[in-house]
C-alpha cells in the first residue's frame, strides 16, 4: 500500500462524504415537517455544511490528477497536461469526474446563496451531485443493460447511505429541541418523521448493498482470502453496527425517554455520535474499495 493509493482513497472518501452530508442534512430538513425547528437547525448547521462543501469540492478537484498519477504510477503525472487531457476526455472516469466536479461546485454555490428555510432547493442539486459516484466506481465494470442496472442500484445505495449519515446531525438538533417544553410538540413530529424515513433508508441501503455485492462479485462463493472481500465484509460489519445502534435508539431508548429522560437522552446522543463515527469509517472503506480489484 503506497502513499499515492492512500491519498487517493482518502480524497474519494472526503469527496463522497461531503456530498452525502449535504444531501442527507438538506433532505431531512425538507422532510421533517417542522418549519420553525427546521430553520433553526439549518441556521445552526449552515457554517459546518458550507465548510464541508468547500472541503468536498477541493477533494473532488484532486481526484482527476490522482487518477492520472495512479494510472502512470508516478506523482508527476498529476501535473502532466497531456496525461490529464487523456484521462479527462478518453475515459469514463474522466467524463464522470467532469460532471462530479461541476455538480460539487454548483451545490456549494447553491448552499452559499440559499437562505435558511428552503432546504429542498439544496437537496435536489445535492442528489444530482451524488449520481456521478454511481458511474465512476465498480458500476463501470459492466456494459449495456447490466451496466445500467448496476449504476441505478449503486445510485440508490449511495442516496440511502447519504440520507442516513447526513440526517444524523439534524436528528441531534431536533433531539436537543425536544428538551424545551415549548418546542416539544414540533420536535416530536420531526423525530417521528426522522424515524419513518430512517427505516426506509436503512431498508433500501441493505437491499441495494446485497445486490451491489452480487453484481460485483458474481454468483461465486465469497473468497475470504481476497483482500477486496475482507474489506467488504468489514464494511458490512460496520454498517450492521450502525443499524444496531439506530435500532437501539428507536426501540429501546425512545421508548424510555419520558420515564428516564436524562438516561435515555444521554444514550441516544452517545449512540448517534457513534453512528457518525462508524459512518466516517465506512466512507474511508468505500474510498478504498473503489480502488481495489474485486477478485
Amino acid at each position: 500500500m503506497d502513499t499515492l493509493w492512500v491519498v487517493f482513497a482518502l480524497c474519494r472518501a472526503v469527496s463522497a462524504g461531503a456530498a452525502a452530508m449535504l444531501f442527507g442534512a438538506s433532505a431531512m430538513l425538507a422532510l421533517g415537517g417542522a418549519p420553525r425547528l427546521g430553520v433553526a437547525a439549518e441556521t445552526a448547521l449552515r457554517p459546518a455544511l458550507l465548510r464541508i462543501g468547500a472541503v468536498g469540492l477541493v477533494a473532488t478537484l484532486c481526484l482527476l490528477p490522482l487518477q492520472a498519477a495512479s494510472i502512470a504510477g508516478d506523482w508527476r503525472a498529476m501535473l502532466d497536461g497531456d496525461m490529464l487531457d487523456t484521462v479527462t476526455l478518453q475515459t469514463r472516469y474522466g467524463q464522470a469526474w467532469v460532471l462530479r466536479a461541476l455538480c460539487a461546485a454548483a451545490v456549494l454555490g447553491v448552499a452559499l446563496g440559499l437562505r435558511p428555510g428552503r432546504p429542498s432547493w439544496l437537496a435536489g442539486p445535492a442528489a444530482v451531485a451524488l449520481a456521478p459516484l454511481a458511474f465512476s466506481g465498480h458500476a463501470a465494470m459492466h456494459e449495456g443493460g447490466w451496466g445500467v442496472a448496476h449504476a441505478i442500484n449503486d445510485y440508490l445505495h449511495v442516496l440511502a447511505a447519504a440520507f442516513w449519515l447526513g440526517s444524523l446531525p439534524v436528528f441531534l438538533s431536533w433531539l436537543a429541541a425536544w428538551q424545551r417544553p415549548h418546542a416539544r410538540a414540533e420536535a416530536t413530529r420531526a423525530l417521528l418523521r426522522f424515524s419513518a424515513w430512517g427505516h426506509v433508508a436503512v431498508g433500501v441501503l441493505l437491499v441495494s448493498g446485497v445486490a451491489n455485492a452480487a453484481l460485483i462479485l458474481g454468483p461465486a462463493v465469497l473468497d475470504t482470502g481476497s483482500a477486496y472481500v475482507r474489506v467488504l465484509l468489514l464494511k458490512v460489519a460496520l454498517a450492521l453496527a450502525m443499524t444496531g445502534l439506530a435500532l437501539a435508539n428507536r426501540y429501546r431508548w425512545i421508548a424510555r425517554i419520558r420515564k428516564q429522560p436524562v438516561r435515555a437522552l444521554r444514550a441516544i446522543r452517545r449512540n448517534t455520535v457513534a453512528e457518525l463515527a462508524l459512518g466516517a469509517a465506512v466512507l474511508a472503506i468505500v474510498g478504498a474499495l473503489g480502488l481495489m480489484p474485486p477478485s
